[in-house]
């Protein structure tokens, strides 16, 4: 075992993720191996405007504001009607939308394929296993944990004007969804690591209580619902037993670097839609 890995091994243990239980194996075989899993990096993909993701298919959600026929709602060259039905819980004989909400919309490859080609894609990061990535594209962060006012502020504001994507920091099950009085709307998930995230101020959520969700899947849609001074993204990490922690000890980057990623990408992806609409001359 090497040192690295020998190191996270007994940060692990001490940390509670880990027991020294040998079993048929020896403890430090089977910690090496569990170690070395969590380090194995892996390719990660962040939602945006365009394309989202929900219960493994990619597609958008769109808001229907009336009674609407599925198959307008889900064009040929877009969507199949019956994955739609599927997804959203409708009966599968069912033409119309009856209720007014939140519906997804999955594409088809050959769809899919055509917003390639016109150089619309997602984001992709690499990381390794349990390395969380930022919620939120935003703007600046304008307050972190720690004391505020008199009072403890126990997650950190990033200013993001109001519709903003916000995205699953790491793996999850969603806990519950909706109105916390002074955090506004929000969506609670049970991390994959036993910790508790909240997504606060939002305007929209789209996910429901039982999801499982992955990194970089939507979960919401930022704004200023609840006690806030203008839009933005709370987001809160404790522990089971409501202990506060500092999410910026999960992430892989800094904000100042994250935010520079991102803008980046969104630089590069319309340069390449732009020249994808530009036929060559003859």
């Amino acid at each position: 075992m090497n040192k690295p890995t020998r190191i996270l091994c007994l940060l692990l243990i001490s940390a509670g993720f880990l027991s020294a239980d040998t079993g048929a194996r020896s403890s430090w075989q089977i910690m090496t191996e569990r170690a070395q899993a969590l380090m194995k990096e892996t390719e990660v993909e962040i939602d945006n405007r365009l394309i989202q993701t929900y219960q493994g298919y990619a597609g958008v959600w769109t808001n229907i504001t009336s009674t609407a026929s599925i198959k307008r709602t889900c064009k040929e060259d877009m969507c199949d009607p019956v994955l739609f039905r599927l997804v959203n819980e409708l009966n599968p004989s069912q033409n119309h939308i009856k209720k007014a909400g939140l519906y997804f919309v999955p594409f088809i490859n050959k769809y899919l394929d055509r917003l390639k080609d016109s150089g619309i894609f997602r984001q992709k990061v690499t990381l390794k296993k349990g390395q969380y990535v930022w919620p939120v594209m935003g703007i600046r962060i304008t307050s972190r944990v720690g004391n505020r006012w008199g009072k403890i502020h126990g997650g950190i504001d990033v200013a993001a004007s109001r519709g903003s994507i916000v995205v699953g920091a790491t793996d999850g099950t969603v806990m519950l969804i909706g109105d916390q009085g002074a955090y506004g709307h929000c969506v609670f998930v049970e991390n994959h690591d036993g910790t508790v995230a909240w997504y606060a101020h939002l305007t929209d959520s789209y996910v429901k209580v039982g999801d499982k969700i992955v990194r970089g899947q939507i979960v919401g849609s930022s704004g200023n619902t609840g006690r806030s001074t203008g839009p933005h993204l709370h987001f809160e990490m404790r522990t089971q037993q409501g202990i506060i922690l500092d999410p910026e000890h999960f992430f892989v980057l800094p904000f100042e670097e994250h935010l520079k990623h991102a803008q980046d990408f969104e630089n590069e992806t319309a340069t390449r839609n732009k020249q994808a609409k530009v036929k060559p001359s003859n």
